[in-house]
């Protein structure tokens, strides 16, 4: 009846609300969007589009269309997904999202087992920030991520796991290193080391300064949890994870890592997400897990 091109036009010019927006996104001329859309009115008999003031919405029988094609489009990344993991040994591949500051506790707690037991698995390990972690999951790009921060997404099944404090991370020889706790007006004058805002940990940060009527006034920041200890180590500033996050380096004397002083850093959560809608295959069935075990031993060991 319809050729899918078309369609596809049409559900993007449905999402962007007009038809040179669509053409932006999809890098085409907007005229062969009009075209391939009037062809496709003319064939059905039906309008498709109706303008709005300054944009172009979908009629009844648009709209129709348009769920038609992304749910068949969902279908077919489904497959592709299946038929993806079949490509690969012992129950096809792995694909994790993980926040930076929970590199180390997966390493070493669920990678080293997980190579044993699934050898020829192949396993892609993207370090992500939180939006990035949440996006890859809800489209199904990753079959699971191991997220630091406040969570938004009640659609993903999700476990989550005290691991806090968030500690103020700095070099042995800081004027605050000797401290026990550290409160938000003590770490407001000195200088501090961000992550971007799309860090969980850094959203945790923004609002504790603003629950004491501050703001958080980096003098640097950055995108990695690695540049940022490196940058505590080399004495340039103060940064802010768990102390999990910066384990090896306080266990050598090389950082020290200071409790904040706030209810919001001692209640701070890492969580386990996935889509319900995926299918594990039984080496991702695996991993989960094994993720599941390691958080649950790590909680064991804080403070109650």
């Amino acid at each position: 009846m319809f050729h899918e091109k078309q369609v596809s036009y049409l559900y993007e010019v449905g999402i962007q609300g007009g038809i040179r927006r669509a053409a932006d996104i999809l890098g085409v001329n907007p005229s062969v969007i009009s075209r391939q859309i009037s062809q496709l009115e003319r064939r059905l008999q039906l309008p498709l589009l109706e303008r709005r003031g300054r944009t172009v919405i979908l009629t009844e029988a648009g709209k129709l269309l348009a769920e038609d094609y992304f749910e068949s489009r969902q279908r077919r990344e489904k497959l592709e997904n299946h038929l993806r993991d079949l490509r690969h040994m012992r129950g096809g591949s792995v694909s994790v999202r993980i926040g930076g500051g929970l590199i180390n506790v997966f390493i070493h707690e669920v990678m080293t087992q997980f190579a044993e037991s699934w050898p020829q698995v192949f396993v892609e390990i993207s370090v992500a920030s939180m939006q990035e972690m949440l996006n890859d999951i809800v489209q199904g790009e990753a079959d699971m991520a191991v997220a630091f921060g406040p969570i938004g997404s009640p659609e993903l099944k999700r476990h989550s796991f005290r691991w806090g404090p968030i500690c103020a991370v700095m070099a042995p020889g800081h004027e605050l290193a000797c401290l026990e706790r550290v409160t938000i007006e003590q770490l407001a004058e000195q200088r501090l080391i961000a992550l971007t805002e799309s860090f969980g940990l850094q959203r945790h940060m923004n609002a504790m300064f603003q629950s004491k009527g501050l703001t958080f006034s980096p003098a640097y920041r950055c995108n990695l949890f690695s540049t940022a200890k490196g940058m505590s180590q080399a004495g340039l500033g103060i940064s802010f994870m768990s102390r999990f996050a910066a384990s090896s380096l306080i266990e050598q004397g090389k950082l020290v890592a200071i409790p904040v002083d706030h209810p919001i850093a001692s209640s701070a959560q890492c969580h386990l997400l996935r889509n319900s809608d995926r299918r594990f295959t039984p080496a991702a069935h695996h991993m989960w897990r094994l993720l599941l075990n390691a958080f649950n031993d790590a909680e064991s060991t804080l403070p109650a």
